[in-house]
């Protein structure tokens, strides 16, 4: 929780339901993640929810079974991080009725890109998508770079993601552990930053755009 924001966990979205319980979910390829905390934020073990995720990918609309993995529910399918994706949560915690709604824009890419961003992003193919993924939207080892938290200006500036790409850094919010140092040539880390931004503007990440929680790690 940050200035009245509810803050996720792993890299996804999350809201606040009516019943005070907290709902965090993640798109990742071919599945989906939800996690559930109540109103103190303490996490309510995964065998105490229950429910069924209901999906519009695209026009296509799906029904999944959510299962328990430890504190995690999963759902396995046709789904990708790159899709417009709207899903609605049904879930039964601690045995109350619990709905959440999510939305998902479709992943827009550059048409074009400036020489060292095209640079950054065979680099970041290279080494950084196997932990933010190739659409930069995260995975289970590493969060989304296409989150407000990392848009220019929102406390991690040029110069703290450069540091954090040529250093790696300690965990300090995510769940997913300290990140390493990347294996990267010297100066692909601005290659790699250029390439980012890049993907941030054409998705609407901005300096000054709205603060929220879109459904965001150099700094695990």
């Amino acid at each position: 929780m940050a200035d009245g924001m509810l803050m996720p966990s792993y890299g996804g979205q999350m809201v606040e339901t009516p019943e005070g319980v907290r709902v965090e979910f993640a798109v990742r390829e071919g599945a989906i993640r939800t996690w559930v905390r109540d109103h103190g934020d303490k996490p309510i073990p995964a065998s105490n929810v229950s429910g069924k995720a209901t999906l519009l990918v695209g026009s296509k609309k799906v029904e999944l079974p959510l299962q328990a993995e430890g504190e995690t529910l999963v759902a396995t399918g046709a789904i990708s991080q790159a899709d417009k994706v709207t899903a609605i949560l049904s879930l039964t915690v601690n045995g109350k009725p619990v709905s959440a709604r999510f939305t998902q824009a479709e992943l827009v890419k550059p048409t074009t890109l400036a020489p060292q961003a095209e640079m950054g992003k065979l680099a970041f193919e290279s080494v950084c998508a196997k932990c933010h993924s190739p659409s930069l939207r995260g995975t289970d080892n590493g969060p989304p770079l296409l989150h407000p938290y990392y848009a220019p200006g929102a406390g991690h500036g040029d110069d703290v993601i450069l540091a954090t790409i040529a250093n790696g850094r300690k965990s300090h919010h995510w769940k997913f552990g300290d990140m390493p140092k990347p294996e990267l040539k010297p100066g692909q880390e601005k290659d790699v930053l250029a390439y980012v931004r890049a993907m941030q503007a054409a998705n609407g990440i901005t300096a000054g755009g709205p603060v929220m929680m879109p459904g965001g790690h150099s700094g695990h």
